[in-house]
């Protein structure tokens, strides 16, 4: 039992959790809840969002802001318990293209390096790399959301080469 309720109303599960741009995630959100509930609405979201460092009079202030949102809603409004909900969410074949030059310069360290070379691209560019999620909740009006997320990663597709001798 979790701090506010049962940690099995909502399981949210992906085939698998690693993409590149044009990719579509394929899951399922799976309902078990103990009591039926009205709800307004069922959706899943792709979420992208990157933290930030802003400096003013106040000091250092560090926040998370969103750079990407897209929701899928997967039902209306009626009485939830309990179900399997399929999706699929095709990523933006350019989603990673709107990135910044630095951004750009991360991805590509990250992609030749692994984890250290997006170290060292946040480290020389100032920029940190883009959380993505999926994310699954119910709209519950007067109550506290349920909701499940998972992490993903969208990176680009790795490079093909053509050894022609």
């Amino acid at each position: 039992m979790g701090l506010l309720g049962p940690d099995n109303q909502m399981t949210l599960t992906l085939e698998k959790y690693d993409f590149s741009p044009g990719d579509i995630i394929k899951g399922v959100v799976g309902l078990n809840l103990e009591k039926p509930v009205k709800g307004r609405k069922l959706e899943v979201a792709l979420i992208g969002t990157r933290n930030t460092t802003h400096r003013d009079s106040d000091g250092v202030h560090n926040q998370d802001e969103i750079i990407y949102h897209f929701e899928l809603p997967l039902d209306g409004e009626k009485e939830y318990q309990n179900g399997q909900y399929p999706f699929e969410i095709k990523i933006q074949p350019d989603i990673l293209l709107s990135n910044s030059m630095s951004q750009q310069i991360n991805q590509k360290l990250e992609e030749k390096l692994g984890s250290f070379g997006s170290v060292l691209g946040q480290m020389v560019t100032g920029q940190r790399p883009i959380h993505w999620e999926v994310k699954a909740h119910i709209d519950i009006p007067m109550r506290l959301d349920v909701n499940q997320s998972r992490d993903i990663v969208i990176a680009p597709a790795a490079t093909q080469y053509n050894n022609k001798i």
